[in-house]
C-alpha cells in the first residue's frame, strides 16, 4: 500500500514550520535579540577570547558527559492532517517520521563514540532541563524506557535543524532560559549542537554538520499494526547498505527493491537514508575528536568571574 505526500501536505507543512520560526523570533521575553556580540575590534577580540574559553571546557566537559540526541515527533503537523480530514497523509508522515529517527538513532549508535550517547523526543528535552534523568530515553524501539538512567551532569544536544546567520551570542546562565536565538534560519544541517538551553554553540567548538540536500527519494517498506489502546506498534528495517545495492543494481539494469515485507510502503529523501545520516554523523564525531586533540582544558587562571557565568 504506497502512500505518498501531495502539494497541499507540503504547503501545510510550510505554514507550519513558518509558524514555529516566527513564534521563536518574536519571543517577547528573548533578550539581547538585537544586541550585537561585539560593537567594535576590541569587543570582537574579547568575544573571540571567551569563545575559546567556553569551547575549550565545553568540549572537555563533553568527552566525559553525553551528548542527548533530539529525535522529532512531526506532532504538530500530523495533527493538523487529522484535524483536515487527510488521514492517509497523517499516516504516512507518521511512518516517514519513524523511519528517519530510526536511521538517525542507529547512525548514531554505529558512527558516534566520542561520548556516551541518548536518545529523547524532542517535547521531552524540557524535562531534561528540569532534571529528569530517567524515563524519557528512547530504546531502540523508539520507545521511552525507564531503565535508561543517564548518569552525566553534563550534556549538549544534538539535532537535525536550521542553524541561524546570527544568534544570541554567549549568554550567562542567568538569562539563558529567557533567549531565543535570533536571525535567519539559513541552510538545513545534518547536525546541530546546542546548550541545555537549545543554544547553538559557537566555534571554535565544532557544533554544525551540513546536510546535503538532494530531491532523490527512495522506497521502503515499513509496518504499522494498530493498537486499540494506544499508538500503531511500527516495524522499520533499518538497511545500512542501500544506497550502495541500489546503484549497483542500477548499474546493470536490473533494478533494487530494499527487501523486506511491510504493509505500506514509504519514499526516504537521500538525506534521510542511514548511509547519508551516519556520514554526517561520522564527521561530527571526527570533528569533536580533532578539537580535543588541540585543545586542553582552560587554565584556572582563565576561568574568571567574567566568563564562569558562560560555563554551563
Amino acid at each position: 500500500m504506497a502512500l505518498l505526500l501531495n502539494r497541499s501536505t507540503r504547503f501545510l507543512f510550510i505554514g507550519i514550520f513558518a509558524w514555529t520560526i516566527s513564534f521563536a523570533q518574536e519571543d517577547p521575553g528573548s533578550v539581547s535579540r538585537n544586541t550585537k556580540d561585539y560593537k567594535d575590534s576590541k569587543e570582537h577580540e574579547k568575544f573571540n577570547k571567551r569563545c575559546k574559553i567556553v569551547g575549550a571546557w565545553q568540549i572537555n566537559k563533553l568527552k566525559e558527559g553525553a551528548l542527548v540526541v533530539r529525535l522529532k515527533t512531526n506532532k504538530l503537523l500530523i495533527d493538523a492532517l487529522h484535524a483536515s480530514g487527510q488521514e492517509k497523509l497523517a499516516k504516512q508522515t507518521e511512518l516517514v517520521t519513524y523511519a528517519v529517527n530510526k536511521n538517525t538513532m542507529f547512525a548514531y549508535m554505529d558512527k558516534f563514540s566520542f561520548c556516551n550517547v541518548y536518545f529523547v523526543y524532542s517535547n521531552l528535552s524540557d524535562s531534561l532541563l528540569h532534571g529528569a534523568r530517567q524515563g524519557i530515553f528512547l530504546d531502540t524501539n523508539l520507545t521511552i524506557n525507564p531503565s535508561i538512567i543517564m548518569g552525566e551532569n553534563f550534556y549538549i544536544l544534538a539535532e537535525r535543524d536550521y542553524s541561524y546567520n546570527s544568534s544570541i551570542g554567549l549568554v550567562p546562565e542567568d538569562s539563558a532560559t529567557k533567549c531565543v536565538e535570533a536571525g535567519n534560519a539559513t541552510r538545513m544541517m545534518a547536525v546541530v549542537l546546542k546548550n541545555k538551553y537549545g543554544h547553538q554553540l559557537k566555534s571554535p567548538m565544532p557544533w554544525r554538520i551540513l546536510e546535503k540536500s538532494s530531491n532523490a527519494s527512495f522506497s521502503f517498506p515499513i509496518t504499522a499494526i494498530e493498537n486499540a489502546e494506544g499508538p500503531p506498534n511500527i516495524f522499520f528495517y533499518v538497511n545500512k547498505n542501500y544506497l550502495v545495492d541500489y546503484y549497483d543494481k542500477s548499474k546493470t539494469g536490473k533494478g533494487y527493491s530494499a527487501g523486506g515485507h511491510g504493509n505500506y510502503r514509504i519514499e526516504l529523501k537521500k538525506q534521510e537514508t542511514y548511509e547519508k545520516i551516519s556520514a554526517a554523523i561520522e564527521q561530527l564525531n571526527e570533528n569533536l575528536r580533532e578539537y580535543l586533540q588541540r585543545t586542553p582544558p582552560p587554565k584556572a587562571s582563565e576561568i574568571t568571574s567574567e566568563i564562569r557565568p558562560f560555563l554551563y
